[in-house]
This record gives C-alpha cells, structure tokens and sequence, in this order.
C-alpha cells in the first residue's frame, strides 16, 4: 500500500535532482560566455559566444536542447557590461512529478549572467 507513494517520492527526488543539476550546469555556462564575451569585447560575435555556451553545458546537458543564446550591452552604475541569456529545454525522464507536465513534456530553463 505504500509502495505507490514511495515510488512517487523517489522519482520525484531523482527528476528534481536532475533539473537542479541541470540548472546549476547552465548557470555556470551562462558564467562562462558572459566572460568570453567580454574578454573579446568591445565586438563579441554570437556565434563565438554560441560556440562556448554550447562547449560549457556539455557533457551533462545536449547542446542541441540549447534553444537561445542572446548577448545584449548593458549600463550597470555607470559603466558598460554584458548580459548573456541562455534557454535551455530540458527534456523530462519522469514527468508526471512535475506540476503541470505530461508525458514527452520538457521544461524550459533560463539563466543569465551580467558580466563588466
């Protein structure tokens, strides 16, 4: 009888322990092109920078799931910086322990890093 919620909360600990690494992976790859682009300023190009995201988040994430990488220019008090978005579509093992998703579902991840 207490198989089915045991189950539950061992999936649900596994899926939530790969979403949490696969978060903690993207912010430091979001941390590492946000250096490279402003160790190559002031021209950084997206496809270098895209380069390095995707060489960051492997081997634990796919570099194909990588959905967006945008660099914009920003003021921070005064003085110039660099802002690195990633989005990352993490596809889901056991998806039914997260709210709201379903079977083939995946969920979206963002991380960004302002970097002077």
């Amino acid at each position: 009888m207490a198989l089915p919620l045991l189950a539950l909360l061992l999936f649900g600990i596994i899926q939530y322990g790969f979403i949490f690494g696969a978060y903690i992976t993207l912010r430091n790859a979001s941390a590492v092109a946000a250096r490279h682009a402003i160790l190559q300023s002031p021209t950084p190009t997206q496809t270098s920078i895209e380069n390095v995201a995707r060489g960051a988040i492997q081997p634990m994430l796919s570099p194909a799931n990588l959905a967006s990488v945008s660099i914009t220019s920003v003021d921070v008090a005064g003085q110039p910086a660099t802002n690195v978005t990633l989005v990352y579509n993490m596809p889901l093992i056991v998806p039914f322990v997260v709210p709201g998703k379903t079977a083939g579902a995946s969920l979206t991840l963002t991380a960004t890093t302002i970097m002077r």
